[in-house]
């Protein structure tokens, strides 16, 4: 490889990463820290909320996001808001996945706090950590809470009777 063709492939190189990273940074996680989750259920008292916890290194997780894109665009009688358990390292991959999913404009948190056990107790006492977790709290505050896939019984009735009542 000659000398310019180098300086070719290393600035076409340089620029792609920067692209990529620029991408990653202008996607904001908002922080997921002690007393978050309470402070969402106040924010949206009276109102349908579902609160999706997952991770890129959760398979099935990975696997429903685009299901949960179709979901938040057809889906507009329930805020639904994303929250990213991986390590702040993590975040890159995490906000590529989300972009690719079609999530971008979809409200994220990622766990802010390095003691994760807190954070699960505080969205379910008998939550630990398995994913994905879906937390489902109606606009009369009752709150259930799915471990598993989108498609789980329990969260395809929740969405069901929330349909309904809103007739």
């Amino acid at each position: 490889m000659s000398a310019a063709s180098r300086n070719v492939f290393g600035a076409a190189l340089a620029a792609a990463i920067f692209v990529a990273a620029g991408a990653a940074a202008a996607f904001e996680f908002k922080p997921w820290g002690r007393g978050a989750f309470a402070d969402l259920r106040k924010a949206h008292a009276g109102k349908p909320l579902i609160v999706h916890f997952w991770s890129v290194t959760c398979p099935p997780c990975l696997a429903e996001l685009p299901d949960w894109a179709k979901l938040v665009r057809e889906r507009k009688d329930v805020t639904i808001i994303f929250v990213d358990t991986d390590p702040e390292g993590d975040r890159p991959r995490a906000a590529a996945r989300l972009e690719k999913t079609g999530l971008v404009d979809a409200v994220h948190y990622a766990f802010a706090d390095s003691f994760a056990e807190r954070l699960y107790f505080e969205a379910d006492k008998g939550w630990r950590g398995e994913l994905p977790f879906t937390a489902l709290i109606g606009a009369d505050g009752a709150q259930e809470t799915v471990t598993g896939a989108l498609d789980d019984p329990a969260m395809t009735d929740w969405l069901g009777k929330l349909a309904k009542s809103r007739k």
